[in-house]
């Protein structure tokens, strides 16, 4: 049974249109299952936790990115704690303009073919990553302002300069340099440090922009002033420790993914 994850906006007066269109494709595609429409005080992770212990063998979230943040950890901390839906894939409908560079890199598209990226069930196993009890699919992001951070316990590290401290399982928004081959599945995660310096050019000042990547196993981000933000929309307080999560989640993804 399919079960789809409305994420609360879904409802809104704008997205009626775009709504009807999903929901008529995939009655034509023979996908129509439960839907599920969250509230202001409904629990994603509640929600799912009920559909796959009913039975539920496909889970998709419909909305932006905060809805596939939570259905995600949903279903990893599900497996963490009972070992149950490990064979549940999850897919992602967009609704909105927010989130289209994250449905361009799981080759999703917009809306529509969203729909028949379903169909197809072309699912890959990806790597999570773990900030405290928490985890993400592609990134977890600070300013290098304030920020040290501890590297496997050896070594620590404090950036002078402006910018910002990625930690990357799937890159998203921005350019890594060729040397740094990140890669969702091979069970590690990549530190990325980004530094701006003004550089002099001609008549004006420009911004450059200088990257290092480093491995490691386990990092702790210490910053008294900034929080953690996990795939864009989870804010956690500091000291963050991340590691590779224990877990894997099987997405369903398009032929076009971008990794």
């Amino acid at each position: 049974m399919h079960v789809y994850i409305y994420d609360t906006f879904v409802s809104d007066k704008k997205h009626v249109n775009t709504v009807t269109r999903i929901e008529t494709r995939i009655t034509d595609l023979g996908l129509n299952g439960k839907i599920v429409r969250m509230g202001l005080i409904s629990s994603v992770s509640n929600a799912i936790e009920n559909e796959i212990k009913k039975g539920a063998n496909t889970i998709i979230a419909v909305g932006d990115n905060q809805i596939l943040n939570q259905a995600v950890n949903a279903m990893a901390q599900l497996l963490t704690r009972e070992s149950i839906g490990k064979s549940v894939p999850l897919g992602f409908i967009p609704i909105g303009k927010k989130d289209l560079l994250i449905a361009d890199l799981l080759g999703v598209g917009n809306s529509k073919p969203a729909c028949d990226i379903l169909s197809q069930r072309r699912i890959e196993t990806l790597d999570l990553g773990q900030a405290n009890s928490n985890y993400f699919l592609f990134s977890a992001t600070v300013p290098t302002e304030h920020t040290t951070i501890e590297i496997d316990e050896n070594y620590s590290i404090e950036i002078k300069k402006p910018g910002e401290i990625e930690v990357v399982n799937l890159p998203v928004g921005f350019t890594l340099p060729q040397t740094a081959k990140i890669d969702p599945t091979d069970g590690s995660l990549e530190l990325v440090i980004k530094t701006r310096q003004g550089k002099k050019y001609l008549s004006g000042k420009q911004e450059e922009e200088n990257q290092s990547v480093f491995t490691f196993n386990k990092l702790r981000v210490i910053n008294k002033k900034y929080p953690i933000i996990l795939d864009g929309v989870k804010k956690l307080t500091a000291p963050v420790d991340i590691q590779i999560a224990p877990v894997k989640i099987n997405l369903i993804i398009g032929k076009d993914r971008k990794f």
